[in-house]
């Protein structure tokens, strides 16, 4: 008799979940059995639940997640809607229970303050706890994302945003009046000063970690030279070590960004100033892809074996003869329509490595009869062995990255501009010393840990950056608020990935997909390095190349010349000018205590320039400030007898042409807006 009446409780909380639609029911029976409950209270607490005579309080890390995203995907109407039907947290639940990524804005020059601001506030509450300390090191990244140029107004700073931060001294962000907001245009107008068309990113991320912190987000107008951005980079590191972040969560190993030539000098400044001591214990990215295919894709091609030219009119002529490959196959690998397709690329580096294996019997005939065709097959086999050398280590190991590098120092050697670009060369090289010198110090820091290549790069801050993208529609078309608002949600959405990589539609290069043996200490770095050399010589004899292009060791016995310095002179290759390359020892100028370095001089004297725009405030008794609930009288500017607010002002007067712009098509066609950034 127990027996059927349990039966009967079971069948009657199976009713009740599969014909009702009951609101919180996974909470109601969370909580039930926590507390020991029965099935048949089970099934009395969801008809209350049903009936609105009970709801349960409390959420789950789950239901936050899951708030988190709807909230930062779909903004606060959408959270409430699904509060009201699902029972979703609210957002005064979530504020209550989480900290949203809040990145301080930068508005004026860049100033140690703003990364001091957001190393605490993003980075140290977030990671510190982790106990990373004496574990990783940190990789940090840079890159810029497109903004639309305009003004914008911070109520909460009291001041103008998006101007750029190199000349946005001569101003003073605060509209105090009218005439404030009309200086400002002024300068725009005369070019003195520029709104922002970009947005300079800069942030963190722990090696054996897939998680990043943005530790600024400044506006820039793309004026910027070497030293500038020397600066920048020395005040982030400064900053970094002076919050004690070096300490508590792990101190900087390398610098990861593009092929910018701005930052590619200002990081060779900053970081190849001396040789490694003997007695140190060190002694002893994707991007890159995308650049080398460039290559390929352009007419002018590689040059390698005896000044063969590979360019896409030869592969398209061998690379038909894979069976996967047709012709039309074969030119959407050579003309991709988007020539920063990642994936593309890699496409086209395994085609190039399958097709040259493919020819093994042609290359070992030494008595072919179709000399030209025989010439074209060495050359494409020797750049195979150059791609997979510096592919194969995101899936093998590093002694492929001294295959590369010994490889790509003789053919530059050799045909120096024909074969690589100087900067492409320059960055090719400066990955694998940053990779083997990460590598080093990691097993100096912990020789258990695990090392992951795709940490020396910046894979985490451009998936931030598609992040940002998704956010907005992917429509580059935002304010310097907005872009900073996208970032911070980027981030939020990008913890819940991380912690729920099933809710992730994306498949990201990430830790848990790489496979093999990467513990630290079972890499004898200098045998493979040896071993990738050994590797390289043994494909360099059989080419055409004079052996004076690959005698590494006559080479390298000269303390003159390195992988970056071929033929000494203290001459980097893909640095713009030679006169910065023979003082190796330029330090950066600094103060005493530690405040923003001035790139540009300002003497305090503001030019008293004719105005442009005529505007003239009104004699008239002054209305009455705005007032009510959440209206700060701060936000707004008497005109014309009127109270405007600010945002309006920016928005109206703060531009290059005095006109409304905007990145919109749609606005461009039906309200005549200009196109910016051109």
């Amino acid at each position: 008799m127990r027996s059927l009446t349990q039966l009967d409780d079971y069948n009657q909380l199976l009713m009740a979940i599969s014909e009702k639609d009951i609101p919180y029911i996974h909470q109601i029976i969370d909580i039930a059995l926590r507390h020991g409950s029965s099935v048949q209270e089970v099934v009395n607490k969801l008809e209350d639940a049903l009936e609105g005579a009970y709801t349960p309080r409390g959420y789950g890390a789950d239901d936050l997640n899951i708030a988190t995203l709807v909230f930062r995907l779909g903004g606060r109407q959408l959270l409430f809607a699904l509060n009201q039907s699902l029972g979703l947290p609210s957002l005064h639940t979530l504020c209550s229970k989480l900290i949203f990524t809040s990145i301080v804005p930068t508005i004026g020059p860049i100033r140690d303050e703003q990364f001091d601001q957001n190393i605490w506030n993003i980075v140290m509450t977030t990671c510190a706890h982790l106990s990373l300390a004496s574990l990783h090191g940190v990789s940090l990244m840079i890159d810029e994302i497109a903004l639309e140029e305009m003004a914008v107004h911070f109520s909460k700073y009291n001041k103008v945003g998006g101007l750029c931060w190199k000349h946005s001294h001569v101003v003073e962000p605060v509209l105090r009046t009218y005439k404030s907001t009309v200086h400002i245009a002024q300068k725009i107008h005369n070019g003195k000063l520029h709104l922002g068309k970009e947005l300079t990113v800069i942030s963190i991320s722990c090696f054996g970690k897939d998680e990043i912190y943005p530790i600024l987000a400044a506006p820039t107008c793309k004026s910027e030279d070497a030293s500038d951005m020397e600066c920048i980079l020395a005040h982030a590191i400064g900053s970094w070590n002076r919050t004690g972040a070096s300490e508590s969560v792990s101190p900087i190993w390398s610098l990861a960004t593009d092929g910018d030539v701005t930052r590619r000098a200002a990081g060779h400044k900053l970081f190849v100033r001396f040789p490694l001591p003997p007695e140190s214990p060190l002694y002893g990215t994707l991007h890159v892809f995308k650049c080398i295919c460039t290559l390929i894709w352009a007419p002018g091609g590689i040059v390698l074996n005896n000044g063969r030219v590979i360019n896409s009119m030869m592969l398209a002529w061998y690379l038909v003869w894979l069976p996967a490959y047709d012709e039309a196959a074969v030119m959407k690998l050579l003309h991709p329509d988007n020539p920063q397709d990642v994936p593309r690329a890699v496409e086209l580096m395994l085609a190039i490595i399958k097709f040259s294996k493919s020819q093994c019997h042609v290359l070992n005939n030494s008595f072919s009869l179709i000399v030209d065709t025989h010439a074209d097959l060495i050359s494409i086999s020797l750049l195979s062995a150059l791609l997979e050398s510096i592919l194969t280590p995101f899936i093998n190991q590093f002694q492929y990255l001294s295959h590369y590098v010994h490889l790509a120092y003789a053919f530059f050697h050799a045909h120096r501009r024909s074969f690589m670009s100087y900067q492409l060369y320059h960055d090719t090289q400066t990955m694998v010393k940053n990779a083997c010198f990460s590598l080093a110090k990691q097993q100096s820091l912990d020789p258990h840990a695990r090392f992951y290549l795709g940490n020396v790069g910046d894979n985490p801050l451009e998936i931030l950056f598609g992040c940002t993208h998704m956010i907005g529609g992917h429509n580059s078309a935002c304010s310097y608020a907005q872009a900073i608002n996208r970032l911070g949600a980027a981030k939020d959405i990008d913890g819940v990935f991380k912690r729920h990589p099933e809710l992730d539609p994306v498949d990201h290069i990430n830790h848990e997909i790489w496979k093999g043996d990467n513990v630290v200490n079972r890499c004898d770095l200098l045998l493979v390095w040896r071993n990738g050399r050994d590797l390289a010589l043994s494909i360099l004899i059989t080419s055409q190349l004079d052996l004076v292009h690959y005698s590494f060791a006559d080479h390298f016995n000269n303390p003159n010349i390195d992988m970056l310095r071929l033929f000494g002179q203290n001459k980097y290759f893909g640095i713009t000018t030679e006169e910065e390359l023979e003082d190796p020892s330029h330090t950066i100028l600094s103060t005493e205590d530690g405040n923003m370095l001035q790139l540009d001089e300002y003497n305090g004297h503001v030019e008293e320039d004719e105005i442009m725009l005529t505007f003239q405030d009104s004699d008239a008794l002054s209305p009455s400030l705005p007032h009510g609930p959440r209206i700060r009288p701060d936000d707004y500017v008497l005109y014309d007898g009127r109270w405007i607010h600010k945002q309006t002002i920016c928005r109206l007067v703060i531009n290059k042409d005095f006109v409304s712009k905007s990145l919109n098509r749609l606005k461009h066609v039906r309200e005549g807006y200009t196109k910016v950034n051109k």
